[in-house]
């Protein structure tokens, strides 16, 4: 029967996966992602602020109708402005169209290649016809080289909502539609294309004419939105104020375009933008110089997206398989967000394409945050069962850093190579003792006896490995050691710190009137494998090896040299040979041992009585 694949991976794979491929071009259109669409738009316009302030572009060239210009019959003298046909015509907002015109006429007379007015001449001249007739006898020698700008308004009234594309008053040979789309916090983001032309407008009465950065530069409109690369805050677009057209050479005009509109916050022409509030006769100019220079901000092309964002799947889903602890793979998910921005900014700075940020951020986020979450749950249900069987066999020192680190002894099957101390001790004379003693006071007894050993071990940061019997095997160098000569001083202290336990469990027997005990103790260092042995079911951590036997044996001869309860092994002595004073018993043969062993019988530790 094939194994169903594991409900874990399901979950968090689903988490990776579902919303990076609804984020792919074939399968996003038509899908309610326009909260994703929309972070994605946001995360453009923090890209934009990141990458700071750059020199703007040198065309078009902005006149630009400033405050100064709509005051200058207040700033300016009568004399002063006598000079000048332009600057008497100068005055408050709104300026006769034949003033409007003489400023075009003026710049393309100096060789300026094109006029784009940002101005909509939707309504008849509050000067009168003749105002509209002599603006537009004056530009009629430029007519083919001059572009007028149209508006779409869209309202809601009572729920009914009414959209109206608004043209200029007369015809004319080239006309620009000065929309541009926004975000939903009303940011200027992108120049609409053609598609948002056949969206919008496509039931409106023609003409539907196309964006005005594309008609600037008699260019065809892109199919998507363009993004807009904005350099910088108010101010950094080259612009002349009105008031000063007539100061400037003729070289400031020559072969440039030449944007005419207004820069004066008091008329409302300002839009948000990623540098902060900037007038939309600037945003215009943005917009010209992207069409130009091929610096607008396109979508992937989905040649290009599906492939990346397939093998982009491919690398995170296996890079959060190999991680396995919950903090890996919080590290693995911000290593991979931060590889997928990488990315999206070379391919912004470097082709002026965007790759769909939101939906990966969201897959990797899901993904790897359910991944986290699943194992930072099981970490916990292992921290919890590794306490439960530790707290009565390791230092509470020792058990703190285990859970840590819990996969150090781990819960699985298997086990590692290490090198420690084993010490194993039995009491002597246990089975006659037994048959004297009923069995509740034999238990009483052997629980007193084990509660001194148990402590004797944990106090040296040994591990408390089982009880067998009458009998107790304890480790030292396992799960971590201090070093060699460290753990052996530690079992040694231990050996001794059970006899003296042992001592006043006998003092307390013989004043009760009851038998005492004697106990056998076996050191012995070597190496031997360490981990869980059992079933899947049921594990139990414990050491395995030639060293355990060893030890086992040293202490069950005991019971041949009884002047000293305590036998050493050669491998021992040789690290604590200058801490100790020792007794040679020379070489002894070990049940089951191929060769004898050099024994030696412990009297005490050097400086202490």
């Amino acid at each position: 029967m094939r194994r169903l694949p594991n409900p874990r991976l399901w979950g968090w794979g689903l988490a990776l996966v579902v919303p990076i491929l609804i984020g792919m071009p074939a399968l996003r259109q038509g899908l309610p992602i326009g909260m994703l669409e929309q972070l994605d738009v946001e995360l453009q316009s923090l890209a934009i602020l990141l990458h700071g302030r750059k020199p703007p572009s040198n065309d078009p060239v902005i006149v630009a109708i400033d405050e100064t210009s709509l005051a200058v019959d207040v700033l300016f003298t009568p004399e002063e402005r006598s000079d000048s046909p332009l600057l008497e015509a100068m005055g408050p907002w709104p300026w006769p169209r034949s003033l409007q015109a003489e400023l075009a006429a003026y710049v393309l007379e100096r060789g300026a290649r094109g006029v784009i007015f940002n101005i909509v001449f939707a309504n008849p001249s509050a000067y009168g016809p003749e105002d509209d007739q002599q603006f537009l006898d004056r530009l009629s020698p430029w007519r083919d080289r001059i572009t007028l700008a149209a508006d779409f308004e869209r309202n809601s009234n009572d729920g009914i909502e009414q959209r109206q594309l608004v043209l200029p008053l007369w015809p004319w040979p080239r006309i620009g539609l000065t929309t541009l789309l926004l975000s939903e916090r009303g940011q200027v983001r992108a120049i609409p294309g053609s598609n948002w032309n056949e969206d919008e407008l496509g039931t409106l009465p023609g003409p539907h004419p196309t964006a005005l950065a594309f008609v600037a530069n008699d260019r065809p409109p892109s199919r998507e939105a363009l993004g807009l690369p904005f350099s910088g805050p108010a101010g950094d677009w080259p612009m002349v104020p009105a008031w000063e057209l007539e100061t400037q050479p003729d070289s400031v005009w020559k072969d440039r375009l030449v944007l005419i509109g207004s820069t004066a916050a008091a008329m409302g022409q300002q839009k948000e933008t990623p540098f902060g509030p900037v007038s939309g006769v600037e945003v215009q100019a943005v917009a010209i110089a992207a069409v130009a220079e091929n610096t607008g901000l396109l979508p992937l092309q989905a040649s290009w997206e599906i492939p990346l964002l397939i093998g982009w799947i491919a690398l995170a889903g296996l890079l959060l398989l190999r991680a396995r602890s919950s903090r890996a793979i919080v590290l693995t998910t911000l290593l991979l967000i931060s590889l997928s921005l990488l990315l999206t900014g070379t391919i912004w700075l470097g082709f002026q394409r965007w790759l769909p940020q939101a939906t990966v951020l969201a897959g990797l986020l899901l993904g790897g945050g359910t991944k986290a979450a699943q194992t930072w749950l099981q970490e916990n249900r292992e921290r919890d069962e590794l306490r439960r069987v530790l707290e009565r066999r390791v230092s509470p020192r020792l058990l703190q850093k285990i859970l840590k680190e819990p996969d150090r002894l781990g819960t699985q099957l298997g086990g590692q190579h290490c090198r420690c101390v084993v010490l194993f001790t039995d009491l002597v004379g246990f089975t006659s003792l037994s048959s004297q003693l009923e069995a509740k006071t034999l238990f009483n007894l052997l629980n007193a006896y084990f509660d001194g050993l148990a402590g004797a071990v944990i106090a040296e940061d040994g591990l408390l490995d089982k009880f067998i019997g009458d009998s107790l095997m304890a480790e030292f160098g396992i799960p971590e050691s201090r070093g060699d000569r460290e753990e052996a001083l530690a079992a040694i202290r231990a050996a001794l710190a059970m006899q003296k336990s042992l001592a006043r469990l006998n003092a307390q027997l013989a004043a009760e009137q009851q038998p005492t005990l004697s106990q056998g103790i076996g050191l012995h260092f070597g190496d031997l494998i360490a981990g869980n042995l059992g079933s899947r079911d049921r594990l139990e951590f414990t050491v395995i090896g030639a060293t355990v036997n060893v030890a086992s044996r040293l202490e069950g001869l005991t019971r041949q040299f009884q002047e000293y309860p305590i036998l050493i092994s050669g491998e021992l002595l040789a690290l604590v040979e200058d801490a100790v004073e020792v007794v040679d018993l020379g070489p002894q043969a070990l049940k089951g041992w191929p060769e004898p062993i050099q024994v030696f019988g412990f009297i005490k530790l050097i400086g202490e009585e």
